[in-house]
């Protein structure tokens, strides 16, 4: 943009696309604080503390974005994602649109302070998280909540609950996983509806008396328990969220040759894109090994306590647990991402008109988000 140039945020009127964000939750892609004041409004107690200081902000929609082409243009250097803010005008009245800015455009500062009344944005505790959540590769409430402890933030602990749909889908997994323990919390009792009822809690972050045979086998204090729940979910839902991904990878990478047009390409189109998909498997490969890791790592600790009865490892693992988050959630974003990408893509081809430039495109979009 030329300077002087005057910038306004991009506003958006169609009041179906705010209202499916809103229906959509929090989730790696979406950060909907919008729903979540709504939510502690109704039930009488406010945010405490609340992510922004600035009401606005505190009742907006943030997502990760995947850049188009074009839009690639407007950035320096590459990246596949942005990170963009989107104001609803009134977030109790959806319908009258909304405004969205991405946190790296050059006159970001200046309308975040029109829109919030914050003077030299930037500096600001509100301007400097918006600039950390463009460092952080998903907004899923494990790496988030610890991203912030890394950078000395405190939030509601509302934030990093997990959604119903989520704890729905995980149920099963769960109860699979954890009934050994369960079980021993139950002095061995077969009782399949206590295991359900502690596994929903667990999930749920509602640490009661219910709970209190389970914090006893483990040896934790009410606090280290606390937190050793939160760290034993978050692996659980990376472990259950890896599950359904990586059952998808192979489909993926076998698509990409098998979506080839038939006509209109050549031979140098074909080798060039061989050549992508080589390097967009071999990431793939290494990110799940990564994952698989620290997987085995946990598989190890709670086979050692189920196994010996030795709490003391298992507890000691849960208590690093957090440690594990950034990298297990930026190699399981990474693939979660891509499968959805192309999932959305291969989808939307008509075979009649996709062309060898088309292909190569789509290869390349694959490839450039995985950082291949």
């Amino acid at each position: 943009m030329a300077p002087g140039m005057k910038r306004s945020f991009s506003t958006g009127r169609a009041a179906g696309s705010l209202e499916s964000l809103m229906a959509a939750r929090s989730s790696s892609r979406i950060l909907n604080l919008v729903q979540a004041h709504k939510m502690a409004e109704r039930s009488g107690a406010p945010m405490d503390p609340p992510l922004f200081q600035s009401p606005t902000l505190a009742r907006c929609f943030i997502i990760k974005h995947r850049l188009r082409p074009e839009e690639r243009l407007n950035f320096p250097g590459f990246r596949p994602t942005a990170t963009k803010i989107i104001i609803p005008m009134d977030p109790s009245n959806l319908a009258m649109g909304g405004k969205s800015v991405f946190v790296t455009e050059g006159w970001f500062s200046q309308l975040m302070s029109e829109a919030t009344g914050i003077p030299d944005f930037l500096s600001s505790p509100d301007g400097e998280l918006l600039r950390e959540f463009d460092q952080i590769p998903s907004f899923d409430p494990f790496l988030l909540r610890e991203w912030l402890s890394r950078i000395g933030r405190t939030a509601d602990d509302r934030y990093f609950n997990l959604s119903p749909s989520i704890i729905e889908g995980m149920e099963a997994f769960v109860l699979e996983e954890i009934s050994l323990l369960v079980s021993m919390a139950l002095s061995g009792k077969p009782a399949s509806a206590a295991v359900l009822r502690l596994a929903r809690k667990m999930l749920s972050s509602q640490y009661d008396d219910d709970l209190r045979p389970l914090q006893e086998v483990l040896r934790m204090s009410q606090e280290d328990f606390r937190d050793g729940m939160f760290g034993w979910k978050g692996l659980l839902y990376y472990k259950w969220l890896f599950k359904k991904v990586d059952g998808k990878v192979p489909g993926m990478i076998t698509g990409l040759t098998e979506i080839r047009p038939k006509r209109h390409i050549s031979r140098d189109q074909i080798d060039e894109a061989n050549g992508m998909i080589r390097a967009i498997s071999s990431t793939v490969v290494a990110c799940a090994r990564s994952v698989q890791v620290s997987l085995l790592a946990y598989d190890n600790a709670y086979r050692g306590l189920t196994q010996t009865q030795d709490p003391v490892g298992f507890r000691n693992f849960l208590l690093r647990a957090p440690q594990l988050f950034i990298e297990l959630g930026e190699s399981v974003g990474l693939l979660e991402h891509s499968v959805e990408f192309w999932a959305y893509r291969s989808g939307m081809i008509e075979p009649h008109r996709f062309t060898g430039d088309d292909y190569l495109s789509l290869v390349a979009e694959l490839k450039d988000g995985l950082g291949a």
